[in-house]
């Protein structure tokens, strides 16, 4: 792959030379400044986030069900719930959590909040990295000022779920994947193999990301075999996650392998389709299934042993969604609209937030103005990368679309996209940042 100087900015009459150093130093200077400012904002999101269950801003979400894995781990219960073993949830997360009951106590959820926050700059500077690498070095910093006050990019560093660890190995994923681009080695493909096993140990639906590495490898017109290449990329990700896997072909006898939660995902994908609880949808659930996922089953309540396992739940799950999907018949359109509104606009932060404060609804709508602008930058930048670096830009949208499509008969909305897709929003909207001033820099020199 090629490697792209900076566009030259056209000047429309000569600058001292004084001068100009002296706008080089204004314009380093407020770099700087920007950057930490934007390490700011993300050191006070830590400290305000504190060492409690939710966010002054957040609404907890799933949040209980991890810390109730991690207490359950640290007290030798096991991964269960009421002593049944689950593979509803990826078991990294709930391991760091119990890792850092261990270590920091009651202090364990404000241990977790820096540790994100140390994960928030690394995605920051990788995205700043990825940009540089694809166009240059005034891409590069672009991205970084983007990717440092990016909404989602924040706010999810202060919350107790996977998002902020799961955009962390999705960054490190496509730095790798750019430098086996550029050059393909054996050892980058070992890397990048066990970044997708890490991944897919985090959210099982980061899996996804090892199909992107196969398609890479079989259609890359130079570099390692193709076949070879493709095994080793299968089989350093099968290596990683291998002992959940036998972990729960022990414990589920056989009836289960790397998740219990896609069927149950595709039933509130139909019921439930913004991904968010809303009042009425319980007793939607129980309705269809005769029991409400997930809370009946994450909970440490004589209650659990009323169900039965979850290789079961599963499949009564599967059929209810079969069920449900032919009931819904053309209403699968606007539904399917829906939820690419929810994923791609952040329509589900605008319309499912009555249960937050008039402030915290504010500054949702702020996030997602904020993000429709990035996403309008992004869209420039792929345009331009198109023209400039054909392979990437191909690679990136091959990947969203993938990405979109396997999402669609689950549950939809910004937190299911954010770990996915922002990386890349915020790498594309660094590059369409510099192709504007670029251009408004060539009209100035032209006289326009």
């Amino acid at each position: 792959m090629r490697q792209f100087a900076s566009i030259p900015v056209l000047e429309s009459e000569v600058v001292p030379a004084t001068g100009r150093r002296n706008k080089d130093h204004i314009v380093r200077y407020g770099f700087v400044g920007l950057v930490l400012a934007g390490i700011l904002l993300r050191l006070l999101v830590a400290i305000f986030a504190g060492n409690g269950m939710r966010t002054p801003w957040g609404g907890g979400g799933d949040t209980p069900a991890y810390v109730l894995l991690a207490q359950n781990l640290v007290t030798g219960k096991g991964f269960t719930y009421a002593g049944e073993p689950t593979a509803l949830r990826a078991p990294l997360y709930p391991i760091i959590l119990a890792t850092c009951l261990k270590v920091f106590g009651t202090y364990a959820l404000a241990a977790v909040r820096w540790l994100q926050f140390l994960e928030g700059l690394a995605v920051a500077f990788l995205c700043a990295l990825i940009a540089g690498r694809i166009y240059g070095e005034r891409a590069r910093k672009a991205a970084l000022a983007i990717a440092l006050f990016f909404p989602t990019l924040v706010e999810m560093n202060g919350e107790v779920l996977t998002e902020a660890t799961t955009t962390f190995f999705v960054a490190v994923f496509f730095y790798l994947l750019l430098r086996y681009l550029d050059r393909s080695r054996w050892a980058t493909l070992v890397e990048i193999g066990a970044i997708v096993g890490l991944a897919s140990l985090t959210r099982f639906n980061m899996a996804l990301l090892g199909f992107v590495v196969l398609g890479v490898i079989l259609f890359q017109k130079d570099g390692l075999p193709k076949w070879r290449g493709a095994a080793l990329a299968a089989m350093v990700p099968l290596f990683v996650i291998s002992p959940w896997l036998i972990r729960n072909l022990v414990v589920f006898h056989g009836e289960a392998l790397f998740s219990t939660h896609a069927g149950l995902d595709t039933v509130e994908g139909i019921i439930t389709p913004q991904g968010r609880g809303l009042p009425g949808d319980a007793e939607k659930l129980r309705a269809a299934l005769g029991w409400v996922p997930p809370v009946q089953i994450e909970t440490n309540s004589p209650s659990r042993h009323e169900l039965p396992a979850e290789p079961t739940l599963q499949r009564q799950a599967w059929h209810t969604a079969m069920r449900l999907w032919w009931q819904t018949g053309w209403r699968v359109v606007p539904l399917t609209l829906k939820k690419l509104s929810y994923f791609w606009l952040s329509t589900d932060q605008l319309l499912w937030t009555g249960s937050f404060s008039r402030l915290v609804q504010i500054a949702r709508v702020g996030g997602v103005l904020a993000y429709w602008i990035a996403l309008v930058l992004a869209i420039i930048g792929w345009v331009g990368l198109r023209t400039r670096n054909p392979t990437v830009a191909w690679l990136f949208l091959s990947y969203a679309v993938l990405v979109t499509i396997a999402h669609l008969p689950f549950a939809m909305n910004t937190r299911i996209r954010m770990p996915f897709i922002d990386p890349l929003v915020v790498v594309l909207a660094g590059v369409g940042w510099l192709i504007l001033i670029t251009e408004r820099s060539t009209l100035k020199g032209h006289g326009g």
